[in-house]
């Protein structure tokens, strides 16, 4: 599969991940949900963990700390995302997140030493406007303490991405992926038992168990896999522009779902937020190639 193939698979996998999550609130407790997932795909991805000696890098000292990050971070995140979809849309969900990549402008300023420009400033203006636009929408309804909870994770990721930026170049797209999840499954394990300690809601029936194989084959495994193949063998920053662009798939399959009726401010505030999100990659990439060119020295 080629690496723009396998971005637009991924981008169609994404968009779902949202809805998917939401039915699965349904009948689980969030972390239970994404945890489960986690193992669902790291059983998924273990033909392919077993050859090539994968796993054994896996559990190298010189990759498994960065891993365990990820893994921590990553699942950390899924969890709150995954939990706000009891008390927010998918669409409201997958607006909201865009927010990402002011995380990724501010992180790319910060360890750069680059001070903001006015043309970023205003960049992520639109995206805020278009976040607060929903979430102002919403104050009215318990719709606010989702889209809060949405609020609170992209650092996370981006926390994540970091410690990925730290691993060697060898390690191939499955490796990553299997890493990630095995450590993920680790470090929430602790989370799960104190959640089923406590009552948290879990769900025998065929339809509930459907939703949990799907989320973990889709997105704890297919997704992973899809995304490191193709920014590892294209630009990264085109790779994330185009990815910028899924909640408005998301909107589209939740009103086709029946989930979401379309509404003019979701509408509006999809296109502020996806037109700042656009020209926030693209100055965030400026910086760092100039940054490459020009790196900076001290004295």
């Amino acid at each position: 599969m080629s690496p723009l193939v396998a971005l637009v698979v991924d981008w169609a996998v994404t968009a779902l991940w949202p809805l998917i999550g939401a039915y699965g609130m349904r009948h689980y407790s969030g972390s239970l949900f994404a945890t489960a997932g986690l193992v669902v795909g790291l059983i998924a991805m273990s033909p392919w963990l077993r050859a090539k000696g994968r796993w054994r890098r896996v559990l190298d000292r010189d990759v498994a700390p960065s891993l365990a990050m990820m893994g921590l971070c990553s699942g950390a995140a899924t969890c709150i995302y995954i939990s706000a979809l009891a008390h927010t849309t998918p669409a409201n969900a997958a607006i909201v997140a865009q927010v990402e990549v002011l995380y990724s402008a501010a992180l790319t300023a910060w360890l750069l030493g680059e001070r903001p420009s006015l043309k970023l400033g205003l960049a992520a203006l639109l995206v805020m406007s278009g976040t607060a636009l929903v979430m102002l929408h919403d104050l009215s309804s318990p719709r606010w303490k989702g889209d809060l909870m949405i609020l609170c994770t992209p650092w996370m990721y981006q926390v994540s991405h970091i410690f990925a930026k730290r691993l060697p170049k060898d390690l191939d797209d499955v490796t990553l992926s299997g890493g990630r999840v095995f450590y993920g499954i680790l470090t929430m394990a602790p989370v799960c038992a104190w959640a089923l300690y406590h009552g948290a809601r879990w769900s025998w029936t065929p339809v509930a168990l459907g939703f949990l194989v799907l989320q973990g084959l889709l997105m704890s495994s297919l997704n992973f896999v899809l995304w490191y193949r193709a920014i590892r063998n294209m630009d990264l920053s085109k790779a994330t522009t185009f990815m910028l662009s899924y909640p408005a798939l998301t909107l589209v399959f939740s009103w086709m779902l029946g989930r979401d009726a379309i509404q003019g401010v979701q509408v509006i505030g999809l296109a502020c937020s996806f037109a700042g999100a656009v020209w926030t990659a693209q100055l965030t990439r400026e910086v760092r190639e100039h940054a490459a060119v020009h790196p900076v020295t001290v004295a």
